[in-house]
């Protein structure tokens, strides 16, 4: 018996690094997913996001484990295309459980040196497609009446200020603030709404972040190392799936508007 046997799991940016451990994790306890992402590059960030390959990838890694994966390319800026990709997933598994809200892009630059356009895609990917993923997801939960969980990717940046992050850290506390007040609208019908908040975690963003801004990998992650009071340089994909897994599981049933951080200490500084 798995936690998640006989539900069903819509992941946005779901291609590689956090959101494939999703996927791949709640696959592992029963549950069938439904995996979205953009799957090309935009102008921003100054990085390469993920690709159709890496979608392949995560859906084989789901497959594997005997669970059903169904691949969805769809912008989350976009409503009309987050519309179409709930509408997919109810259509192809007739349920939506649980949402998770993890597409998210990552760069660097100081405050008055940030570009109206950096400025606005950051907001759009990390906050915008927040609220749309669950603008049409949750009336599909209420309809149902069996509750659901729904569970942010946001940010130890959503806690505090990082320097050189303004759009960043903007973007990822008004993730905060989005949760908590779906998290009120949201009780009564037993659907749960809670944020994550990883410190720096081993993807492909931390190595683009350091190329964008021009700084040598190890660089950079020795920078993040050194707000950790725990002996550890980068968190691994696993670690933040595995709290993830509890969010959505009936472990945390009465859990809800709670900012979870799996941060290695760092938010004791």
């Amino acid at each position: 018996m798995g936690k998640l046997d006989g539900r069903v799991a819509l992941i946005t940016g779901a291609a590689r690094g956090q959101g494939r451990a999703h996927a791949v994790t709640m696959a592992r306890e029963g549950a069938e997913i439904a995996a979205l992402d953009i799957c090309h590059d935009l102008p921003y960030p100054r990085y390469a996001l993920a690709g159709s390959e890496e979608m392949t990838e995560t859906l084989e890694q789901v497959r594997r484990l005997g669970r059903r994966a169904l691949g969805i390319v769809a912008d989350v800026r976009s409503a009309a295309e987050m519309e179409a990709a709930v509408a997919q997933t109810i259509n192809e598994f007739g349920q939506i459980d649980i949402l998770v809200c993890n597409a998210g892009i990552a760069d660097m630059a100081l405050a008055w040196d940030i570009t109206e356009e950096w400025w606005d895609t950051m907001i759009d990917v990390n906050l915008k497609g927040y609220w749309l993923a669950a603008k049409y997801v949750v009336p599909h939960m209420l309809a149902r009446k069996s509750g659901g969980r729904i569970i942010m990717t946001s940010s130890v940046a959503g806690l505090r200020g990082e320097p050189g992050m303004s759009h960043y850290c903007a973007s990822k506390w008004g993730v905060v603030g989005l949760a908590k007040s779906l998290a009120q609208e949201l009780s009564e019908h037993n659907i749960t709404v809670n944020t994550l908040h990883p410190s720096g975690v081993n993807t492909d963003i931390i190595t683009g972040m350091a190329k964008a801004s021009l700084m040598a990998t190890d660089e950079l992650v020795n920078f993040i190392s050194t707000g950790h009071t725990m002996p550890v340089k980068l968190l691994d994909v696993d670690d933040i799936a595995n709290a993830a897994l509890w969010l959505a599981s009936d472990d945390s049933r009465y859990v809800t508007g709670h900012t979870l951080s799996v941060d290695a200490g760092r938010m004791l500084k």
